[in-house]
């Protein structure tokens, strides 16, 4: 805002109020006595009108077709792009969306009202109270990477060795850090601003990380369900290293107190339905290694 808007705003704010908020010298402008009474009481009365922006909003799409929906690249490649086209196939008129994010902006998207419900990380959901999630799958996760990758002949690589070379993969949370060694080598870096950890080759959907892996040296994860056939192909192979925090969980999220549309809450129903005849319908024990991929 510039000056001259500044001033126009804070006269018509002293003009309504009926009283100044400001002592204006040619040197200094200070706040007046009840400048801070307008200043201790003003963020209750934003919130409330945003509150009420939002109803109005919740109000409108309850009667709406339309929808929004984040997801993340896994959940994506699992259920979710399977579950949107079921959905849209039902439809005359299908008015729904559907875009895929990071982790991270699935949540500030959900959080700020521009998606009615993000399908992606249920940990990182759970941070926020204003949140309420439901869990759909948990599974265990595999290291992967070309055949003709240097660790790919190696029989007992270790963390440490995975640093040397660049990992493609979505953005991942902080928590992961505490697991992989302090020297993150070739394989990312740390966000100074989140905590989170960008790797080296941050891609935001699941063929971009497989590409990566397939035209270079990078190494990736994902649920071995998701590369069965590049295995079975000979074009991808599983490192033998695996520990417990190696897992994926994805869930439904949505904001406390906020309706779901019908059509909404028919491509959950759709979305449901379509969980139900993958592998990743029943979720997978907490602890449970991989089963075995051909190398």
């Amino acid at each position: 805002m510039s000056q001259p808007s500044l001033s126009r705003a804070l006269a018509r704010l002293e003009e309504t109020i009926g009283a100044r908020l400001f002592e204006r010298s040619r040197t200094s402008v200070n706040p007046t006595a009840v400048a801070e009474i307008v200043l201790q009481r003003c963020d209750p009365l934003i919130a409330g009108f945003e509150d009420l922006a939002r109803a109005i909003e919740d109000h409108r799409r309850q009667g709406s077709d339309e929808f929004r929906v984040a997801v993340g690249p896994f959940v994506a490649e699992a259920v979710g792009l399977a579950a949107f086209a079921a959905h849209a196939a039902k439809r005359r008129r299908p008015a729904g969306r559907l875009i895929v994010r990071d982790w991270r902006t699935c949540l500030r998207e959900l959080r700020e009202g521009r998606c009615d419900l993000a399908m992606t990380d249920v940990p990182s959901a759970q941070e926020h109270d204003e949140l309420e999630a439901e869990q759909l799958f948990d599974t265990p996760m595999v290291i992967f990477c070309s055949a003709q990758h240097p660790l790919a002949g190696k029989n007992d690589p270790t963390l440490a060795d995975l640093m040397r070379y660049p990992w493609a993969a979505p953005l991942m949370q902080g928590r992961y850090l505490a697991n992989i060694p302090s020297d993150l080598g070739a394989a990312g870096r740390i966000d100074p601003q989140t905590g989170d950890f960008v790797p080296a080759i941050c891609a935001d959907s699941f063929s971009a990380m497989t590409a990566a892996v397939r035209n270079g040296r990078a190494i990736s994860a994902a649920p071995p369900a998701f590369i069965r056939d590049d295995l079975r192909r000979g074009e991808f192979v599983v490192l033998p290293v695996w520990e417990n925090w190696m897992r994926m969980s994805y869930g439904l999220i949505w904001r406390k107190g906020h309706p779901w549309s019908r059509s909404l809450s028919d491509f959950i129903d759709t979305l449901r339905e379509v969980l139900a005849r993958t592998e990743f319908g029943e979720a997978a024990p907490a602890g449970d290694p991989p089963t075995a991929a051909p190398r």
